[in-house]
């Protein structure tokens, strides 16, 4: 599942802040997106927050606040938070060129609608660089971060699974049908004690599958099928065949 994107918005006028919010859920509903939004009605209550939130995705800010207006702000947290996306609003054309000079993503002029919402979010969807997928498991009684890129297969063992890395393996006290809830559709089940990950595999045999380390993976004849027009909508139709 997509993980919403992060927005906060950072203005000293709660109505402004409502309003704002009301516009954004109308028009992630309209672009068929989840979002998750955070308030704050000053520039150092925002800052003070991003300390502990260093993922935020995209922030509105509010150019005519009282103490530290919402240029210092940008120029702060372009020294904090390099990834987050700023969007100033102002009722004042003269601060567009102070934006750009700490990479806004866009600009803009109050009144502001929901047209100019829906272009914000349509343009941060198509400038936002693809973030790795990750789960949270706990190991060694420690809640840990798995890329699920770097995951080549997953094996059941006796009381716990396997998981499989290019560099080590990992115990987990946990059984395979709980962790492939947490994966996602490049994981497919080749027999009911492996999960494989698509990317690793180089072909299909009749009775395993290879990856492109030289490992062979069992494939059972009832996931045959299965696995096979899973690997094809994977490769696109690149995967080849072997005895």
């Amino acid at each position: 599942m997509t993980k919403p994107i992060e927005i906060v918005l950072v203005d000293d006028e709660q109505l402004q802040l409502d309003y704002m919010q009301k516009l954004i859920k109308q028009a992630a509903e309209s672009l068929g997106i989840e979002v998750s939004i955070h308030q704050y009605q000053s520039g150092e209550a925002f800052l003070f927050a991003l300390e502990d939130h260093p993922t935020w995705n995209l922030a509105f800010l509010d150019i005519e606040m009282a103490e530290l207006n919402g240029m210092k702000v940008a120029r702060i947290v372009r020294e904090k938070a390099l990834n987050l996306e700023l969007v100033f609003a102002t009722a004042y054309a003269e601060y567009a060129i102070e934006g750009y000079e700490v990479q806004a993503l866009d600009y803009l002029l109050k009144p502001i609608s929901l047209a100019k919402i829906t272009r914000v979010l349509t343009r941060y969807l198509e400038e936002r660089p693809a973030e790795p997928a990750y789960i949270i498991v706990d190991i060694e009684g420690k809640p840990s971060r798995l890329n699920l890129d770097d995951l080549i297969y997953i094996e059941a063992n006796v009381g716990e699974t396997m998981v499989v890395l290019e560099d080590k393996t990992i115990p987990l006290k946990m059984s395979l049908t709980e962790f492939e809830k947490l994966l996602d559709e490049r994981f497919v089940s080749t027999h009911r004690s492996y999960l494989v990950n698509l990317q690793y595999v180089s072909r299909l045999l009749k009775k395993d599958v290879a990856l492109h380390n030289g490992e062979m993976i069992p494939l059972s004849r009832r996931r045959a099928k299965e696995v096979q027009a899973a690997f094809i909508a994977h490769y696109k139709g690149s995967v080849f065949y072997g005895d």
